[in-house]
């Protein structure tokens, strides 16, 4: 039996529910996070209003907190038709009924779900599959159920599984490592720093956990590689060069060993007569880095206009500075996003 015309007035709007639309990029999220996969198919729901419905697994706040400790994905044969709907900050085309992900996704599940739990030659339904993020089946319920038998069956995979990563972390985590790798790449050392350690207050000891400290590594190895060719420099008679690097360094890395070891370096060679004459410019330097990084701070702090007055102030003050380049990108972004 389908799912009743009655369910869509029901719902005052699209549910929201943080299905995942890829089947093999869902158990990959639940391995890194070890976390149970939930499998719903409501197709064949009774039209009897007084059993339980669908639309009571959407409202359920029990359901919903277990799910922050779970991977959720729902299968469907029907095409019911697109509406439009924010998903993770953007707007897209997603299932009129069911909403968070396209009648083509939750079809599309369909294959691989009955190849890993088709029981008999067949797939009962509605049914609800809780399994591990190795595909076993934990916990399997055919026909109408209610959201509380849903939660203790992940309560139960929880248990079975260990301490796992919330959605929540996961999502921070994965976006922070996203923007952390493009800092890195625009070589935006201060930025990535101050993110790395955002990022690293994150809980747990979970693959992502992991991957970022890895990403950690290779801003670590950025930095050493900017001394070692800071010190290359000063060997090569460019002592303002030098010392404008190593100073950035020790600017830019926080509690990284490179910020410590170029600090060691700038004080020795801010001594050497050689640096003598550079020390005026080096100042000057500093007072351009600084509002420099002030300037992006405020820009990722999601204060652009601030972070347009602190730019321009640097290109007036500062016009030639080392930073003189980024600071002119950085404005032109900023004044793009105001026009738009």
């Amino acid at each position: 039996m389908l799912v009743a015309p009655l369910l869509l007035a029901c719902m005052a709007d699209v549910p929201k529910m943080p299905w995942r639309a890829k089947y093999d990029a869902a158990f990959a999220e639940a391995a890194a996070r070890n976390v149970p996969v939930l499998i719903l198919d409501f197709d064949g729901w009774t039209e009897d209003r007084a059993q339980t419905q669908p639309e009571a697994f959407f409202a359920d706040k029990a359901l919903l907190a277990e799910l922050e400790f779970a991977v959720v994905m729902l299968a469907s044969q029907h095409d019911h038709g697109t509406t439009r709907q924010t998903v993770d900050g953007e707007e897209r085309e997603v299932c009129s009924t069911w909403g968070g992900v396209s009648c083509d996704a939750h079809r599309d599940l369909l294959p691989k779900l009955f190849a890993d739990f088709g029981k008999d030659g067949k797939l009962v339904t509605p049914i609800f599959i809780v399994a591990s993020p190795d595909r076993k089946a934990l916990a399997r319920m055919e026909h109408e159920r209610r959201p509380s038998d849903v939660v203790l069956a992940l309560k139960d995979a929880a248990k079975r599984l260990g301490a796992g990563m919330s959605a929540t972390h996961h999502r921070q985590l994965t976006d922070g490592l996203a923007r952390l790798r493009r800092l890195i790449e625009m070589h935006e050392f201060a930025a990535a720093t101050t993110l790395l350690e955002t990022l690293k207050k994150v809980p747990g000891n979970f693959a992502p956990n992991a991957e970022l400290k890895l990403v950690e590594g290779s801003l670590a190895a950025a930095g050493q590689a900017l001394v070692k060719r800071a010190e290359e420099l000063w060997s090569a008679g460019r002592p303002l060069e030098a010392l404008q690097q190593l100073d950035d360094v020790k600017a830019a890395f926080g509690k990284l060993p490179c910020a410590a070891a170029a600090g060691a370096a700038v004080a020795t060679y801010e001594k050497d007569p050689a640096a003598k004459a550079h020390l005026p410019t080096l100042k000057a330097h500093r007072s351009a880095r600084q509002l420099y990084f002030e300037a992006v701070r405020q820009e990722q702090g999601g204060d652009p206009r601030r972070a347009l007055a602190t730019v321009e102030k640097l290109l007036r003050q500062f016009p030639e500075s080392a930073f003189t380049d980024r600071a002119t990108a950085l404005r032109s972004g900023l004044k793009a996003a105001k026009d738009n």
